[in-house]
């Protein structure tokens, strides 16, 4: 009976010791917090996190590339109801455009090799013309490390689709020598030439497509004789959907942008952390209340792309306001802005100053990198530098870009993971907004919209 009665004592004390212990650690160590950042991916808002030293900043910062780590299930079940068969290899070469639209093309060329069942080759990139921005398709190929992590890459897609052979050459193919004849060069939407904005109708009848396609070619694959696909770039054919909103939001991982862009990015966010006293917890995806992201899309290249007489928010003063307005709705007073144009910065930097008063902060990854960073920064390319500015901007508390350039659907869409809404537009008529980004304006105010919100992995 005694031991009886101590059990039942127990039982009770226990659990009340244990909730008060929980209970003292919320209040005294922002337990509930920490539990709340994990849980959401944020950081509590106006809450300035514990100091950690510069290293261990950079360090936390650079592994929080996207709201949560790569899950490979969902590639996994992909790649497992698509048959590989041997003797076909796939080649990605010379992907170009920016970093928004180039890590896309290479996404959509890598499902299309999926779908045909066979070997893939690290995809390659066109450089960009540094003299020239809008020429975006040199002749001067460069290997995939020249923006992204190679091994990353293969690691990633290794796991993600284990029955895929993955090669860092052609030439490493099997009896690549004995190949049946040229190199056949395909397009992603060949079989279906009318499809509409939104991107194919019947993206899993491809592979059917594709096989019938190579029977009209009297082509039989074989391991001693290998086939030779080159995917040429097509643009923003395919439902990115298709394959389920788990597939969308872990694909896109497979590509890591270059370690030492994201170390640079992470030293932006410590000295915007220092220098003003900003809750920037690194370890967190997006911090509430620290700082603004304002994509300009104003460069040489976008307005050529996008002449202001026919698209408005190519005009320089209707991007700046529509930026001031929310900057304004925020109420956040440091700004980070990401532009090619050092002068449009300048010129929206006085733009603010005279809306919003002197105390608002408008600043760039060259105004916060020390010397010695500044130095690694100019010694490198205009779409190397960009990948600075996109991790920065992904992890801003707000951020606020154009509908006509892939750069800021490429960072509303991956923040849009953290979002409470599964809707794109629930507060306010943007073509994207939600509680961390917004995409400016409705349809009507673009001559035309393409598909980016129904053909971009985040």
């Amino acid at each position: 009976m005694i031991a009886k009665d101590v059990r039942e004592r127990l039982a009770i004390i226990l659990p009340l010791t244990f909730a008060f212990f929980l209970a003292w650690s919320f209040r005294l160590f922002g337990f509930r917090d920490a539990v709340l950042s994990v849980l959401t991916g944020t950081a509590p808002a106006n809450v300035i996190p514990s100091p950690v030293s510069e290293a261990a900043f950079i360090q936390q910062a650079v592994l929080v590339e996207f709201p949560a780590p790569i899950d490979y299930s969902p590639i996994q079940e992909v790649c497992g109801r698509t048959p590989f068969r041997p003797g076909l290899v796939f080649t990605c070469e010379g992907q170009h455009g920016g970093i928004g639209m180039l890590r896309n093309q290479m996404l959509k060329c890598i499902r299309y090799a999926i779908h045909g069942g066979g070997a893939l080759v690290v995809p390659s990139i066109a450089l960009r013309n540094s003299k020239d921005l809008k020429d975006i398709e040199t002749a001067i190929e460069m290997p995939l490390e020249y923006l992204l992590e190679r091994e990353t890459f293969k690691k990633y897609l290794t796991a993600g689709c284990p029955q895929m052979k993955i090669y860092d050459h052609v030439e490493d193919v099997p009896f690549y020598s004995q190949r049946q004849g040229q190199p056949l060069q395909l397009l992603g939407d060949q079989f279906e030439p009318d499809h509409p904005r939104t991107g194919l109708r019947h993206p899993r009848a491809w592979r059917q497509n594709f096989d019938g396609w190579l029977a009209k070619q009297d082509i039989h694959l074989q391991s001693e004789r290998p086939v030779h696909i080159q995917m040429e770039q097509s643009f923003l054919e395919y439902p990115v959907r298709d394959d389920g909103d788990a597939f969308v939001h872990e694909f896109g991982k497979i590509l890591s942008f270059r370690k030492d862009t994201r170390e640079l990015a992470a030293k932006v966010l410590y000295e915007l952390r220092t220098r003003f006293d900003l809750p920037i917890d690194p370890a967190v995806a997006i911090n509430p209340g620290a700082y603004y992201g304002a994509h300009l899309r104003l460069e040489s290249d976008a307005i050529w792309a996008w002449p202001p007489s026919e698209w408005r928010f190519s005009r320089m003063h209707d991007q700046f306001e529509e930026q001031y307005r929310n900057v304004k709705r925020t109420g956040l007073r440091t700004v980070y802005v990401a532009s090619g144009n050092q002068t449009v910065v300048y010129m929206f930097a006085d733009y603010l100053a005279k809306k919003l008063g002197s105390d608002v902060r408008v600043v760039t990854k060259q105004d916060l990198l020390q010397p010695d960073d500044m130095q690694r920064l100019a010694a490198m390319t205009f779409d190397q530098q960009a990948l600075v500015d996109f991790m920065v901007m992904f992890k801003a508390s707000a951020f606020m870009g154009v509908a006509h350039s892939s750069f800021p659907w490429n960072v509303a869409l991956r923040r849009h993971e953290l979002s409470r809404y599964a809707a794109y537009a629930n507060e306010g008529s943007d073509l994207l907004r939600d509680e961390y980004s917004i995409i400016m304006g409705m349809a009507a105010d673009y001559p035309y919209v393409d598909s980016f919100v129904t053909s971009i992995w985040p």
